[in-house]
């Protein structure tokens, strides 16, 4: 009697050792391709409700525009700046979303962090990732004299010539520190257009998620940062 009953806990614990052994192959399943596990760094929150799901994460229901506010918040507390991000205009279609990029000192990748929301399965998609260094080649490699600025290109072909030549050179700057950035369907709804002789540029913003550069040389990103609306007053905001 004594051996059958040791035998039957011999068999219990090694059922319970198997199907725990199972349980975290499972779960580790899931983490299997994830360049990146917020919740086993320190400077990487996880926005509540993800779940991985290699490889991505998931959460039910529409909550990038949540999510995206929510990094937007974190991650600088913990050292994190943000170097670019796009997102979609129109949060009702399919594959809405967003991507942003950002860049920690003594860090020699860049985090890159998207979310999308699908409609058939209702459950939006997070993916955390690294990436190269993000790119600044500078557009503008000569001195400008003058330049000519079209605050409204869709109302007048009018523009006001600016001369100052430590304006231009700030504005240069600005342009040339932004970063390259991918081919974008979807700009921002403000619109101006600037003549720097060489090139012109045409200037896509909107004063709380960025401002685009379009030229021949590309795409380049910046942050809707106010220097460049207070140099050149293409926005009435300023």
């Amino acid at each position: 009697m004594k051996f059958w009953k040791l035998a039957l806990l011999i068999i219990i614990i090694l059922l319970l050792i198997g199907g725990l052994f199972y349980f975290q192959k499972k779960q580790e399943e899931k983490y299997h391709g994830l360049p990146i596990i917020p919740e086993r760094t320190t400077d990487i929150p996880l926005y509540k409700g993800l779940k991985p799901d290699s490889p991505v994460y998931i959460t039910k229901g529409n909550h990038w525009e949540e999510i995206f506010h929510f990094y937007e918040n974190e991650l600088p507390k913990n050292g994190w700046s943000l170097r670019m991000s796009q997102a979609s205009s129109d949060n009702n279609e399919d594959g809405a979303g967003f991507i942003s990029y950002w860049e920690k000192d003594n860090t020699p990748w860049v985090l890159s962090i998207s979310a999308a929301y699908f409609k058939n399965s209702n459950k939006t998609e997070v993916g955390f990732d690294k990436s190269d260094r993000l790119n600044a080649a500078p557009w503008i490699d000569t001195e400008v004299s003058e330049i000519c600025i079209n605050e409204q290109p869709d109302r007048s072909d009018e523009c006001f010539r600016m001369t100052d030549r430590q304006t231009i050179e700030q504005i240069v700057n600005l342009i040339n520190g932004a970063i390259v950035a991918e081919q974008q369907q979807v700009y921002y709804n403000g619109k101006s257009v600037i003549d720097f002789g060489s090139i012109i540029i045409d200037v896509y913003y909107d004063l709380e998620k960025g401002i685009y550069f379009v030229s021949d040389n590309g795409i380049k990103w910046m942050k809707p940062e106010r220097e460049f609306f207070e140099l050149t007053k293409i926005s009435k905001e300023y």
